[in-house]
């Protein structure tokens, strides 16, 4: 049986070998262990052909062997810690989105959309190796190559996040159809980072609720560093209504 490598990136990292291909472990992990809190799974393949002198793949095919019976080992960890930063960002294959009952949708890295100018306000959810919610006149590309920087007094090797929606009304209040709690937080957030008098980028919440997050993503996915940047885009509505319509009614529907 083949081994497969997948990165487990949402509210904690993890390197796993599997012989399951991605959708067959995207419903495992989400449905078939008792081990996972019921939510959301976000999940990159990995080149099988990674090598690596940080994690222990030496003896990978004797941990992941087949069980007694013949059938595929599901997971078999192989790190659950640094995992993002000793990733070589080539290694970054598509990117899974598992819904809470085992819907399971790929994205590949596409063309990065035109950023806007430096102080536009946007809204970041980091899904790993942090998780705060946050506010920033940064644009994604930029955001990466900040919060990536040796130079600040705060830094991380890597950063992956999503890009989330800031619609408004009429008002000028946040979209009454996204399910943020506290919206006038986030504005208020989202003004002062604008303004750019004392920060650039504020946290919103230290330990966001993510409830209906896959209905907050914007433009979609950002995997960077000071090298370079990785961008998944996510679906456009009407896209998600046609063809990916069973997918879209779950990932509507989750709890987390």
């Amino acid at each position: 049986m083949n081994i497969h490598y997948y990165m487990l990136c949402y509210r904690y990292e993890a390197l796993v070998a599997s012989h399951l291909e991605p959708v067959e472990f995207g419903r495992y992990m989400a449905l078939g262990t008792q081990k996972h809190t019921r939510g959301n799974v976000l999940f990159f393949e990995v080149n099988p052909d990674l090598k690596s002198d940080y994690f222990k793949l030496s003896d990978i095919q004797k941990r992941c062997a087949p069980h007694e019976d013949g059938s595929p080992k599901r997971s078999k960890y192989i790190s659950v810690y640094r995992v993002l930063e000793h990733l070589p960002l080539s290694a970054f294959d598509k990117l899974y989105l598992v819904t809470a009952d085992g819907r399971v949708m790929y994205l590949s890295e596409s063309q990065q959309p035109e950023e806007e100018k430096q102080h536009d306000a946007h809204l970041f959810q980091e899904l790993c190796p942090l998780s705060p919610l946050v506010a920033s006149a940064h644009n994604p590309s930029n955001f990466c190559k900040f919060i990536t920087d040796p130079a600040n007094p705060i830094h991380i090797p890597r950063i992956f996040f999503a890009d989330l929606l800031v619609d408004r009304d009429d008002a000028g209040h946040l979209a009454g159809y996204l399910p943020y709690a506290d919206p006038m937080h986030i504005l208020d957030c989202l003004k002062d980072v604008e303004k750019g008098l004392t920060k650039t980028t504020k946290t919103v919440s230290r330990n966001p609720v993510l409830h209906g997050f896959f209905r907050t993503i914007n433009r979609g996915f950002y995997l960077g560093d000071r090298t370079g940047v990785k961008f998944f885009r996510f679906p456009e509505r009407r896209v998600l209504e046609v063809e990916y319509a069973k997918w879209w009614r779950s990932a509507s529907e989750s709890l987390s």
